[in-house]
């Protein structure tokens, strides 16, 4: 053998004894990472590889790894848990997800809290969800089209619904010309240049129309992507705009009345909210649930029902089958209990055998 090429078999025997410490740690390499370099296609232009990196140790690497995981209060999507879009009940909410203060599993939270505006008791229940499917309506009979009438309890009781409030009790709306859908399914689709109009989609977003300016180009466009709509109002918020409401508009605009209202104030979050009492020092005028939905972090909102309609109940007991009220507040706290055609509720996705 000559000299040169023994000397250099030495020095690349030397480089193997010097490359040996690596070799041997290359167990440490995270498993993701040496997945990713063998299963990697050589013609893809991609981020360079810094294989100087992947030579560090177990724990460096881990350090440097963001963990992403479920914390205290997440909710946690389940697309196949997602609900029917029909008036089916829902699943029945696990015992254990009650608080003093509402409800929470990893699909759904509520909180309720109490206010005071002007003298005026407000209740409101902060809601979150996992999946638009959970944002739901039920009626009072058996086809949206028929006028039959149920209490807010009795639909929200059927419905297994983690918290319910009334909705525009549509049975009893005058006006023939009505937009008005519950769980995708057509009950009316007229226009009107009196009310405004409250279509939510299937995404769960909701989407405001003003005296239905806007409203059949809309509807043309999209009718598949509707899930509800409610023709009552006002509008209350637009696009995280106050709205100034018309004096002149139904339902006693300028009269503190009971009010009740639902709004969105963020992706698949929104709020429920009932105002007590009537008369000079309770209830609320149009104008201030408008101001008072822009305080609670509305982006839309709209108002429902009011006066002996407004309602909203979270009832429990599901499981052991004496189901009672949680919680329970009406507007007309002198009135007696009205049953009415519909109402809006939020339910959990989790099935009862996936309870933790």
């Amino acid at each position: 053998m000559k000299m040169p090429l023994r000397i250099l078999l030495t020095f690349l025997c030397a480089a193997l004894i010097l490359a040996l410490p690596f070799v041997i740690s290359s167990p440490d390499l995270l498993d993701g990472t040496k997945m990713e370099l063998m299963n990697s296609d050589s013609g893809d232009e991609g981020e360079e590889i810094d294989f100087g990196g992947l030579l560090l140790s177990t724990a460096r690497a881990e350090d440097e790894l963001e963990v992403i995981s479920v914390g205290e209060g997440q909710l946690v999507p389940h697309p196949e848990w997602a609900l029917p879009l029909d008036f089916s009940p829902a699943p029945m909410p696990n015992p254990a997800g009650y608080t003093e203060t509402g409800y929470a599993d990893e699909t759904i939270q509520v909180t309720m809290e109490d206010r005071e505006v002007q003298g005026t008791a407000v209740h409101v229940a902060r809601v979150r969800i996992s999946d638009p499917s959970q944002l739901r309506t039920a009626i009072a009979g058996t086809k949206v089209t028929q006028d039959k009438t149920a209490t807010v309890e009795s639909m929200a009781t059927h419905s297994r619904a983690v918290i319910a409030m009334n909705g525009d009790y549509f049975s009893q709306l005058p006006e023939k010309k009505l937009f008005e859908y519950r769980m995708g399914q057509r009950r009316k689709a007229k226009t009107n240049k009196i009310k405004d109009t409250l279509i939510i989609d299937r995404s769960g977003d909701f989407h405001l129309f003003v005296r239905s300016r806007g409203l059949a180009d809309w509807a043309k466009a999209h009718e598949d992507e509707i899930a509800n709509a409610f023709m009552f109002g006002p509008a209350l918020v637009i696009d995280g705009e106050t709205q100034t409401t018309d004096p002149d508009y139904a339902y006693a605009p300028k009269y503190r009345n009971p009010r009740s209202a639902i709004g969105q104030t963020g992706p698949l979050s929104y709020v429920m909210v009932i105002v007590e009492g009537r008369g000079e020092d309770a209830g609320v005028t149009h104008q201030e649930l408008a101001e008072l939905m822009k305080e609670l972090g509305c982006l839309q909102a709209y108002n429902l029902d009011g006066g002996n309609s407004a309602e909203m109940i979270m009832p429990e007991g599901y499981a052991q089958g004496a189901i009672t009220a949680k919680f329970h507040y009406k507007g007309d706290q002198s009135a007696g209990t009205r049953p009415q055609s519909d109402m809006i509720y939020f339910a959990t996705a989790v099935p009862e055998n996936r309870w933790q």
